[in-house]
């Protein structure tokens, strides 16, 4: 989506808003908007399954190139520098 698309979908929602005369809907839509809000920070915020699998195959990568004598061991310090 280009930002161009973004701002024109934007003010349509906010000119739908703006013509919304019932409370009910506005506390109902409100609500919603937040929850999605928080969900959509939450999702952001979580390691997906893909990127922690990712992860675990390169640390057993890098460990089996080190048994193989193609990857110099790390230390114990230089691996707590690293977290």
């Amino acid at each position: 989506m280009t930002a161009t698309e973004m701002e024109v979908r934007k003010a349509f929602l906010a000119r739908e808003i703006l013509n919304i005369d019932n409370m009910d809907l506005l506390d109902k839509l409100q609500k919603t908007y937040v929850r999605l809000k928080n969900k959509l920070e939450k999702e952001e915020n979580t390691i997906s399954k893909e990127e922690i699998l990712a992860g675990i195959d390169a640390g057993l990568h890098e460990v089996k190139l080190t048994m193989d004598g193609k990857l110099k061991p790390k230390t114990a310090r230089d691996f707590l520098n690293e977290l």
